[in-house]
């Protein structure tokens, strides 16, 4: 939507204020609100699908295959696609490289995919944005999030020592020993069972910064008059890499400070938690209800 000038002044001037007084009224620290499913896709090892109050709607399917591991030096492949646009979109690849290159860095990852010293899972994430009023990287890292937590892999019933003769992995017949890829997200009420293997997906959250204020999730007038876009990853109970500026189409783009980048740092650790335990709470009621239909 395109806005007037005297629109966007006005716009800019209520989000630069102190306290700011952002267009639909949300705290700094807020979410638009969202419509969240997981196990929505029957035949893949995880889905889910996400839709915001803007009306931006995002799909993630994911897939395992077993590959011999000297075979590949990623074990996760991510490929976004936006409707509307072609498939080599600068937009789509960036998505594509920055959600690839995250879930790729993490160890722990890469160690729950490997079978034995020869074999490991692969992971092909396939991401559908449906329809985007605003920059997507929130809702496509809300819906990866989700889809992963969903995600379970077959049962390894074979021999994991494979170091004097290969042995093809063979899985368990049945779906239900079925094992999930990630742990429950520890609660910050449950913070002390953490252990040193606790495993979740990271959530990349996405700013918009105006002046010396910063915003969470912006909408898309938020980020045309924004100085520029900023986003963290929060992964296990706190904040990782990466951390980068990004273009999310402003008007007037420009740097930012040592007191921006430390507001952006508070907003993650405030929020971080609460976002990754929403969507939590999501993926337990899908699974209860799956469960009781049986």
């Amino acid at each position: 939507m395109k806005y007037s000038p005297a629109e966007l002044s006005y716009l800019k001037e209520s989000l630069k204020a102190s306290p700011p007084i952002r267009p639909d009224a949300r705290l700094e620290t807020q979410l638009r609100p969202i419509e969240a499913i997981s196990n929505i896709l029957p035949t893949a090892n995880g889905s889910a699908r996400i839709r915001a109050s803007d009306g931006g709607e995002c799909i993630v399917g994911v897939k395992a295959k077993v590959v011999p591991t000297s075979s590949t030096s990623e074990l996760i492949n991510v490929d976004v696609e936006i409707s509307g646009l072609k498939e080599n979109n600068s937009l789509a690849s960036t998505l594509s490289s920055i959600f690839q290159s995250t879930l790729n860095s993490s160890q722990s990852l890469r160690q729950r995919l490997k079978l034995t010293s020869r074999f490991s899972f692969k992971l092909f994430i396939d991401v559908l944005v449906l329809s985007n009023q605003s920059h997507p990287l929130g809702l496509v890292s809300l819906t990866i999030y989700l889809a992963l937590l969903s995600t379970k892999l077959p049962l390894l019933t074979s021999s994991t020592d494979d170091s004097k003769a290969e042995e093809v992995p063979v899985f368990h017949d049945d779906w239900d020993q079925a094992r999930p890829l990630c742990d429950i997200p520890v609660t910050q009420s449950d913070s002390s069972k953490k252990s040193d293997s606790h495993w979740t997906p990271p959530l990349i959250l996405l700013m918009a910064v105006v002046g010396e204020n910063i915003f969470i999730d912006p909408t898309n007038a938020e980020e045309q008059v924004a100085s520029t876009g900023l986003f963290i990853s929060w992964s296990n109970g706190s904040i990782s890499a990466p951390l980068r500026t990004l273009d999310i189409g402003s008007t007037d783009p420009q740097g930012i400070s040592s007191t921006v980048l430390s507001k952006a740092y508070s907003i993650v650790e405030q929020c971080g938690q609460e976002i990754s335990d929403s969507l939590t709470a999501v993926y337990v009621q899908d699974e209860d209800a799956s469960s009781s239909d049986f």
